[in-house]
């Protein structure tokens, strides 16, 4: 019998509660709530095959998400950071992907209704979840056309770099999105929605999840000016501010700041001292 994948079994007789399958040498139960039919002795079935809660080999005739390696996109249905995450494979034994295949951070651990790609793996009878690498993803999906750039498209957050954040689409295309074009902290799993670029010499979509320079400045705007009421009305961020300043502050690039504050000046709203900013009091 192979733990994680279907197989052929025989009926060989029938509980009050399930019926007994057999390779010919082990006995396993398929409980009646998932018997398709009535079956009869001898008659041949085919079932996915996992162990349950108490450690048994169990048949059911559910069409598993993923088989024994078979990798792709499972929703969260449950979160326990003392073992992990659990992900629906469509059986009646959700999958656990363990805490130790998850970042130390739990701010950025997935929550439920987000989507991880993982693999199902098999370790002393146990099936698990488990991540796989970066560049590996694309190789569990079908070729399939080009994106478009300039197009916004809906991924998963798989990866989370000091750098950016690591996300795919359904169809296994990959999009980086660098620190500066976000606006928040992202977690595994959650779904954004990037616009296209570019597309790098290695292959790579680039996208931002900032909106055009035009629509997003009274948006930053906002952000500053809340910042400058929760703290009395005064800040210590200039336009002289570094950039590692004003990214660890406000999550957004310097020039971005910049434009930001130079708005908030011009509309009056706000004074520029050499060292301080402040809210213009009307």
């Amino acid at each position: 019998m192979i733990i994680g994948d279907y197989n052929i079994l025989k009926v060989i007789r029938e509980s009050d509660i399930a019926y007994i399958l057999s390779d010919g040498e082990t006995e396993v139960f398929l409980h009646k709530k998932e018997a398709l039919e009535d079956y009869q002795p001898d008659q041949k079935i085919r079932v996915f095959l996992y162990v349950d809660n108490q450690g048994r080999i169990t048949a059911s005739t559910r069409q598993a998400y993923l088989a024994l390696d078979e990798g792709g996109f499972l929703e969260v249905v449950g979160v326990n950071y003392e073992l992990g995450v659990f992900l629906n494979n469509n059986l009646v034994k959700d999958l656990l992907l363990s805490k130790d295949d998850l970042p130390f951070n739990l701010d950025i651990w997935p929550q439920v209704k987000d989507k991880l790609f993982v693999t199902l793996r098999l370790k002393k009878n146990t099936l698990f979840a488990k991540f796989v690498g970066r560049k590996q993803i694309a190789g569990y999906f079908p070729l399939t056309p080009d994106l478009e750039l300039d197009n916004t498209y809906q991924a998963n957050v798989q990866y989370i770099l000091p750098e950016g954040i690591v996300a795919f689409t359904e169809q296994g295309k990959e999009i980086f999105v660098h620190i500066n074009n976000t606006r928040k902290t992202y977690r595994l799993g959650e779904s954004i929605m990037p616009k296209l670029l570019k597309l790098n010499d290695s292959g790579e979509y680039v996208g931002t999840l900032i909106e055009a320079k035009e629509n997003m400045i009274s948006l930053d705007a906002k952000k500053i000016f809340k910042f400058l009421e929760e703290r009395g009305g005064t800040m210590r961020f200039t336009d002289k501010s570094s950039p590692e300043e004003v990214q660890a502050a406000f999550k957004m690039s310097k020039s971005a700041f910049k434009r930001a504050l130079g708005s908030l000046y011009k509309q009056g709203y706000v004074e520029l001292f050499p060292d301080v900013t402040k809210i213009k009091i009307k």
